[in-house]
């Protein structure tokens, strides 16, 4: 029988995702919404059966080039940005992703609508633009005043000969006027370079390793440490350490909002420079300083939107005094790194949201047949163990992982009745199952995180001669990670009860006929592996 705790687990997981769900029939009148979509909108009880644009964005009329609409007319998954108005008047960006749910002849009956609020998103956009210009108007204006004072050099020289004293103390004080100019040119190039950096990764790690190094470069210090703040705890915890050589800044205590100098700039949002860190009264990791040679440096915060997401810290050995243009050009750094780590979690949401759906229908696929019930979490256990014995880099094997995860996303197209027939299939029956990894890939390609992992859900039932299917790979052509996939998936499905033979194998049988078709259906070494690997956890 089917889990009824199971089926009610997957609803939950629909109903309480972190972004809103809407159902809605061919007429777009609203079927249901779950808590999310109903918090925004409007109590189900009132909504249900209302037009979705009358409802969600207060029109009389159907939205023009409505995603909704085209998922009905074409059957396939589309995306866009929209405008909504919540129950209490206020405008808010949302990202709709549509994607179709068919009966078993293939028309769409419904369409399921993914929401997500990315107004935060939006205005960081325009902020990041708005900053953008503002300092290529700086970089504009520094490079008119600098063809000025060669302007000036020119009349200077033209100067007779009774002038030449005069002359030579003016070109004195016009090459350390061009010389400051040059050093602030220089600085708003680092800084629009630093700029383009930040914002072509969206991987947190990556950007706060980046921080830490770039800020010793722009403001030639020797150190830099990145805090960031723990919302939860309120403290202040140290994200990314950047140190030259000789320098041995580590076990950083944590602090608290308010406390030592970056809890201050956090609390206050202003920056502070210190000279000489034996007279500042207001450090409590003095001794860390002290101990790594640490004797001047300059803490700002990092903002966003008026709110302190962290500090930055730059250290320097030798005695310094912070100039104001110096500060400034950190405070305009900190800045794009506000935006930087902000869209990188706008786009961690997006995904994790996106990624919890999907695996929320997984989940309800295993609910549909008892004997697959646990099925994707056994085969990512022995798929992820694979990868490590075969020594696979790490984000290898992360993406291996979502891919195991979504492995039979595509089964949500095949009836019942084919997935749990008792006898043999007949030929068009096998074709329809034959076809569950392509349709798999057609729910993922609108993930962009995703796509890494989209060849190993295709190719997971290929096979190591040739003969599998959907492509007839053989072979390395067949790349490693589905074959690691494929291993996996068959391992479990032998050791699984299952409609179509009298019972499922133990373990020895099982590894038995992973041995027999090692060269055929397997990738041999792979199968080697797995088969030393299960019988040593077996002793």
């Amino acid at each position: 029988m089917i889990n009824n705790n199971r089926i009610i687990n997957s609803r939950d997981i629909l109903k309480n995702i972190s972004a809103g769900l809407s159902l809605l029939d061919p007429q777009l009148n609203i079927v249901w919404v779950n808590k999310v979509q109903a918090d925004w909108f409007g109590v189900p009880e009132v909504i249900c059966g209302q037009k979705c644009f009358a409802t969600f964005e207060k029109r009389p009329h159907i939205c023009r080039d409505c995603p909704t609409v085209k998922v009905f007319k074409t059957g396939n998954v589309h995306q866009a940005r929209r405008i909504g108005i919540t129950t209490d008047g206020k405008r808010h960006y949302y990202h709709l992703t549509v994607s179709p749910i068919k009966d078993n002849e293939g028309k769409v009956i419904f369409a399921l609508e993914l929401v997500q609020d990315v107004t935060a998103g939006v205005i960081r956009e325009k902020s990041n633009i708005k900053i953008t210009r503002k300092l290529e108007t700086m970089y504009r204006h520094l490079s008119s005043i600098n063809r000025r004072l060669r302007g000036n050099v020119d009349k200077l020289k033209n100067l007779s000969n009774d002038l030449s004293g005069c002359k030579r103390v003016l070109e004195k004080k016009f090459r350390k006027k061009e010389c400051e100019l040059s050093v602030v040119k220089k600085e708003m190039q680092d800084i629009l370079k630093v700029n383009k950096t930040l914002i072509s990764t969206v991987d947190v790690k990556r950007i706060s390793s980046l921080v830490t190094h770039l800020t010793c470069e722009l403001m030639s210090t020797d150190a830099c440490i990145l805090w960031l703040v723990d919302e939860h705890k309120k403290i202040l915890v140290v994200n990314s350490v950047y140190a030259g050589n000789g320098y041995n800044i580590k076990n950083l205590p944590k602090l608290k909002m308010g406390e030592s100098v970056a809890g201050r700039v956090a609390v206050d949002k202003k920056p502070i420079s210190v000279y000489d860190i034996e007279r500042e009264k207001r450090l409590q990791y003095k001794e860390f300083l002290r101990h790594a040679g640490v004797n001047s440096f300059l803490c700002v915060p990092v903002l966003f939107q008026g709110k302190a997401l962290g500090a930055i810290s730059a250290y320097s050995r030798k005695s310094r005094i912070f100039t104001k243009e110096e500060i400034e050009v950190m405070t305009i750094f900190a800045a794009q790194v506000a935006i930087a780590i902000q869209e990188s979690r706008y786009y961690d949401d997006i995904r994790k949201n996106y990624f919890n759906t999907i695996h929320a229908l997984v989940l309800a696929i295993e609910a549909r047949d008892p004997y697959t019930r646990g099925h994707t979490d056994r085969v990512t256990k022995y798929a992820m163990g694979i990868a490590r014995n075969l020594n696979v880099d790490e984000s290898d094997i992360e993406m291996l992982r979502y891919a195991a995860e979504v492995h039979d996303i595509g089964k949500i197209s095949i009836p019942d009745v084919i997935l749990n027939k008792p006898g043999r299939l007949t030929p068009a029956e096998r074709a329809m199952i034959e076809l569950h990894p392509l349709k798999g890939v057609e729910m993922l390609e609108p993930l962009e995180f995703l796509k890494p992992a989209i060849p190993i859900v295709r190719y997971h039932h290929e096979r190591f001669d040739g003969t599998g299917y959907p492509d007839g790979l053989e072979k390395e052509s067949i790349p490693l990670l589905a074959r690691i996939l494929s291993c996996a998936d068959s391992f479990d499905a032998m050791t699984s009860e299952r409609p179509y033979r009298n019972r499922k194998l133990t373990v020895e049988e099982a590894l038995n006929e992973i041995r027999n078709n090692a060269g055929s259906q397997f990738d041999p070494f792979v199968a080697r592996l797995f088969i030393k690997s299960m019988r040593q956890k077996s002793v």
